[in-house]
C-alpha cells in the first residue's frame, strides 16, 4: 500500500517507510503488532506482512509449518489469527499428530517400495532359475519391513495427541470448525484404514495393562494408565474421528473398547483415587471416576 505524503510539521509514523516500519514492527509482541494494525490502514497493510507473523507463530506453534502451507497457503498471519482464539493446546495436539502420521506414511511407502523391490527380485530369481542361468531366488528374509513396536509407539504419541484435542473440544466447539480439525480426523482416518491392526493393539494394550498390573506396587501406576487412554478412544469414537474407517474396524475397536469397560469397573473403586482428573475431562467419561 502507498504511504501518505508527508506533510509540514513532525512526521508521523504512517510517514515513514515500508522497510523502516517492517523493521520496527518485526520487534514486537503479536498483541502490540495487532494493536498497531488497528490505527490506520497503511499500518495494517505493513503489519499482516506474513513475515512478520510467522516466527510469532512458530514460537507459539514450533510445528505449524505444514499446516500453514497446506491450509492457509502460506499465509502466517491468517493462521495466527485463526489459531490465537483457540484453546492452546489443540494446535500443539494437531500438529503433532500431523508429524508423527506423515513419519508413518512415508515409512509405510518405504515398506511398501522394498517389498515391491523384493517381489520383483524374487520373480527374476525364479525365472532365471527356470531359464538355467543357475541365480538363486531371494528369500523371504530379504523383505525389508519396519518393526511391528515403532508403528505402535508413534500411535501411542498420536492417541495422547488425540486426548489434548478431544478435551479441548469439549472446552471449546469452535475447534471443529478449523483446517486443523478437518486434519486430525484425516490423520486418524489414516490409521484405521492404513494401520487398523496398531489401533486395535492400542484398546487390547490398555486392558491388558490394567489386567496385568493390578496388585502391588504396580496398582497405581496401571491405573494412571487407563482413564486417559480410555478417553482418547471415546473421542474417537464420539468425536467422530474416525468418520473415514472401514465398518469392521469400528466394530473390532468397540469390542475391545467394551472389554477395557469390564475390567474399569472391576476395579475402578479401588483405584479411582490413584489419578487426578485432568480439566475439561466430559461428565460421560465415568471412568475417570
Amino acid at each position: 500500500m502507498k504511504r501518505p505524503e508527508l506533510e509540514s510539521g513532525s512526521p508521523t509514523l504512517t510517514q515513514l517507510p515500508e522497510t523502516v516500519l517492517h523493521t520496527c514492527f518485526s520487534l514486537l509482541s503479536a498483541q502490540d503488532l495487532a494493536a498497531l494494525s488497528l490505527q490506520d490502514k497503511y499500518l495494517r497493510a505493513v503489519a499482516a506482512d506474513a513475515g512478520l507473523w510467522q516466527p510469532l507463530a512458530l514460537a507459539r506453534w514450533p510445528g505449524a509449518a505444514p499446516t500453514c502451507a497446506e491450509a492457509y497457503a502460506g499465509d502466517w498471519h491468517a493462521l495466527f489469527l485463526a489459531r490465537a482464539p483457540l484453546p492452546h493446546g489443540f494446535p500443539l495436539a494437531a500438529d503433532r499428530v500431523r508429524a508423527v502420521t506423515d513419519a508413518q506414511r512415508q515409512q509405510r511407502q518405504q515398506e511398501a517400495a522394498a517389498a515391491a523391490a523384493a517381489a520383483a527380485a524374487e520373480e527374476q530369481g525364479i525365472v532365471s532359475d527356470r531359464s538355467g542361468s543357475g541365480a538363486t531366488s531371494s528369500s523371504s528374509g530379504s523383505r525389508v519391513c519396519g518393526g511391528p513396536g515403532l508403528p505402535a509407539l508413534a500411535f501411542e504419541d498420536v492417541m495422547r495427541q488425540t486426548f489434548s484435542a478431544g478435551l479441548a473440544c469439549s472446552r471449546d466447539r469452535s475447534v471443529r470448525r478449523t483446517p486443523e480439525w478437518r486434519r486430525l480426523k484425516e490423520d486418524l482416518t489414516w490409521w484405521a484404514t492404513e494401520r487398523p491392526e496398531v489401533v486395535v493393539a492400542f484398546v487390547r494394550s490398555a486392558h491388558d495393562v490394567l489386567a496385568g498390573g493390578w496388585g502391588g506396587a504396580a496398582a497405581g501406576r496401571s491405573w494412571r494408565e487407563t482413564p486417559w487412554r480410555r478417553s482418547a478412544l471415546a473421542f474417537l469414537q464420539d468425536l467422530g474421528l474416525l468418520g473415514g474407517a472401514h465398518m469392521s474396524v469400528a466394530d473390532r475397536i468397540a469390542a475391545e473398547a467394551a472389554a477395557l469397560d469390564r475390567a474399569i469397573r472391576t476395579i475402578q473403586k479401588e483405584a479411582a483415587a490413584a489419578v487426578e482428573v485432568p480439566a475439561g475431562v466430559p461428565a460421560s467419561h465415568w471412568w475417570f471416576g
